[in-house]
């Protein structure tokens, strides 16, 4: 800001140079020579304020910009018109370049006392300059409007950068809650996933029983399972996390291979092709969920499809890790299946997309059923 001022009334000083009368033998121009060189030097001034804040730079600053000031005011009375008065803007200009010199310090205090420093500085020695080319003194209300107006806008800076960093430790805590939200409505969403699984496994495992007593091989599985719903801090476990006795395990050859087991012992024979070892590039947290989605959806083929055979699918596409799951039996249809259906929505849709991945389904009645899982590699 300075510098523009300083630069406009050194361009005003060289048309006044020019346009005024000269003596026989004298170059308009070259009384511009001094003038403009005392706002070079004054701007030098005004500069060091904005940039250096030490209490001696400061003082040495002032001082040039005094002199400056005081020189400038002289060599540029020779051309001004005798009826112009000490507020003439060729001599109101460089007082208000100093005055908002000041607005670069660190605190409001030091801000408002550089530039009031700097108009009185320079305010004085214009005017003692004047008084000396026998012009008329008198207020000059644009450099003490620009000084009122300068104060004025930094104290309301300085009092909105107060409120804002007294509203953001509030701010800060909003977001942490806001996280936190986040965190627990992922949390149980994974475990309603598991519970919902845990519940149909057993339900299952316990209708394809003949009739009498259960044996006690199937009676320490379902013990097992209610032992680990009983404890709400295991459901609630993150995912990727420390794995939990019974649940899917934390590596992809076991978890895969687990879950098969599982479903193969309910009589459901799969034949997988593609590359397992797509899904160890997967975090634990993203291999987790698509693992336990594949084995939902296998699950889904013995208890709704009414076939012995699936097929899985396990390729790597771009950045993505992909799986499908297909059968041959009743299938179904989407827009006659019950809103209340929570197997796919929580088992499957709801912990892909926890991992940043989708859920996709084909399904025709008497044609079979095909779901499509994907999950990006990258998954933290």
């Amino acid at each position: 800001m300075s510098s523009i001022l300083l630069a406009a009334v050194s361009a005003i000083v060289c048309v006044l140079s020019i346009r005024a009368p000269v003596d026989e033998g004298e170059v308009g121009i070259a009384r511009a020579i001094v003038p403009v060189l005392s706002l070079a030097v004054l701007g030098g001034g005004a500069y060091v304020l904005q940039r250096r804040h030490g209490a001696l730079e400061t003082v040495v600053a002032l001082l040039v910009v005094c002199c400056a000031g005081f020189a400038y005011s002289l060599s540029v009375d020779s051309l001004l018109a005798m009826s112009q008065k000490s507020d003439s803007v060729v001599l109101s200009l460089p007082v208000v370049a100093a005055t908002v010199s000041g607005v670069g310090r660190r605190s409001l205090a030091s801000c408002l006392a550089v530039c009031g420093l700097s108009y009185a500085a320079t305010s004085s020695a214009s005017i003692l300059g004047t008084a000396i080319g026998h012009r008329e003194i008198v207020v000059d209300f644009t450099a003490l409007g620009s000084l009122i107006a300068v104060s004025a806008l930094l104290i309301v800076l300085w009092l909105a950068r107060r409120n804002a960093v007294q509203e953001a430790p509030a701010l800060d805590r909003a977001a942490r809650e806001q996280q936190s939200i986040n965190e627990e409505a992922r949390l149980l969403g994974h475990a309603s996933s598991l519970l919902h699984d845990t519940v149909l496994g057993d339900l299952h495992a316990i209708a394809m029983l003949p009739q009498g007593p259960i044996p006690d091989s199937h009676l320490a599985v379902i013990r097992r399972d209610l032992d680990l719903l009983s404890r709400s801090d295991e459901l609630l476990r993150a995912p990727g996390s420390a794995s939990v006795p019974g649940l899917i395990e934390t590596t992809s050859e076991s978890a895969l291979a687990g879950a098969l087991s599982r479903v193969g012992a309910r009589g459901l024979r799969v034949i997988v092709s593609g590359d397992v070892d797509e899904l160890d590039t997967l975090d634990p947290a993203a291999e987790e969920a698509i693992v336990a989605a594949i084995e939902q959806c296998l699950v889904n083929v013995v208890v709704h499809a009414g076939v012995s055979l699936a097929e899985l699918a396990i390729v790597s596409s771009g950045d993505d890790v992909t799986a499908t799951v297909a059968d041959g039996g009743r299938g179904f249809s989407a827009a006659a299946t019950p809103a209340d259906r929570l197997g796919l929505r929580l088992s499957v849709h709801d912990r892909m997309l926890g991992v940043g991945g989708s859920a996709m389904v084909w399904s025709t009645p008497g044609a079979g059923t095909s779901v499509l899982l994907s999950v990006p590699k990258g998954v933290a």
